[in-house]
């Protein structure tokens, strides 16, 4: 998406997964199984979903698709819709749903390029977290490639908004400060959840230890119109917090504390890594939603005035991973 760095030997490395590794779960929406596969991808790549269930068998003309054609690549400009779920598409018209919580689990753990192969047309919700998702990139490994892994430090104001809600980033107040922070408040009517807020500085431990079990969340009252609509039809008290009049209904309860706030920023983060690489700034938002989390994206994307490319340096003493 950005111009490539000068080569800093001395500088954090881009990564990709050290081998293939597949899984398979419900559709949140068409409620039917997925298959997927994360594979290896060269430096430079990005994210890249690819539909393979598309390549014997293209709506679009009687012949195969080519790989060309069913490939996603993950950008703001990509964004097709935002109603309950990120989706992208390409300009054949393939379209990828539900992809926030897999990009979420890229982003926290610091995946730069890689191959999603699905066998449909959404991402499986697994258990409505980002968790699994790094269970399965676990299970791959993480391997450092030769290229220096590039950020976009913000040096002016972004901010986007819907009436009474907004999400933005600024600036750090430090330049030598190479952190990202990301604070969100949430208010909503139903008690079970109401007004809370959650504030931390995004790095992989924290996502790991705090945000990747939050659970996609919704009211008993908004499932029958969902469903009514060929939405949700593989939701359930499996992938999903459920709440009605005050009562969270999943027989496990939450999780954690401000699961529900930590959930929207697990959305925030996977949304904002459509930028294809990690932010450095302060990130603020009141009822975020990917409709906003895109938006903010874009606004930074066609703003090339507001941040600068950087590469990050190693920390003394350490190197992230293994070299290849």
């Amino acid at each position: 998406m950005f111009d490539q760095l000068d080569h800093s030997a001395s500088s954090i490395k881009e990564t990709t997964l050290r081998a293939s590794v597949s899984c398979e779960g419900i559709g949140l929406h068409t409620g039917r199984v997925v298959k997927m596969r994360l594979a290896p991808a060269p430096a430079g790549t990005g994210i890249v979903f690819r539909r393979i269930d598309l390549l014997t068998c293209d709506s679009l003309s009687a012949q195969p698709a080519s790989l060309v054609q069913i490939s996603i690549k993950a950008h703001p400009d990509a964004v097709r819709e935002t109603q309950l779920g990120t989706t992208l598409a390409n300009a054949h018209g393939i379209s990828i749903s539900t992809t926030e919580h897999l990009m979420a689990a890229f982003a926290g753990i610091g995946l730069d390029n890689v191959f999603v192969e699905v066998e449909g047309p959404e991402i499986p919700i697994m258990d409505g977290s980002s968790e699994p998702f790094l269970r399965l990139i676990d299970e791959a490994g993480l391997r450092q490639l030769s290229t220096p892994r590039r950020a976009l430090r913000i040096i002016e104001r972004v901010a986007v908004e819907d009436g009474d809600r907004w999400a933005m980033i600024v600036p750090n107040k430090s330049p030598t400060d190479n952190s990202c922070e990301i604070d969100i408040l949430v208010d909503y009517a139903d008690p079970a959840i109401g007004r809370q807020r959650a504030r931390f500085l995004s790095d992989p431990a924290t996502f790991r230890d705090d945000v990747a079990a939050a659970r996609t969340f919704c009211n008993l009252k908004d499932v029958e119109a969902m469903r009514a609509r060929g939405l949700a039809l593989g939701g359930s008290y499996d992938n999903a917090i459920v709440v009605n009049e005050g009562k969270v209904e999943n027989e496990g309860g939450l999780r954690f504390d401000e699961e529900f706030v930590y959930h929207k920023a697990l959305d925030l983060i996977g949304d904002l890594y459509l930028l294809g690489c990690p932010l450095i700034g302060r990130i603020s938002a009141y009822k975020p939603g990917h409709d906003l989390n895109t938006q903010l994206a874009r606004a930074i994307a066609r703003n090339p005035q507001a941040f600068a490319i950087v590469s990050l340096p190693e920390p003394a003493g350490e190197s992230m991973l293994a070299e290849a």
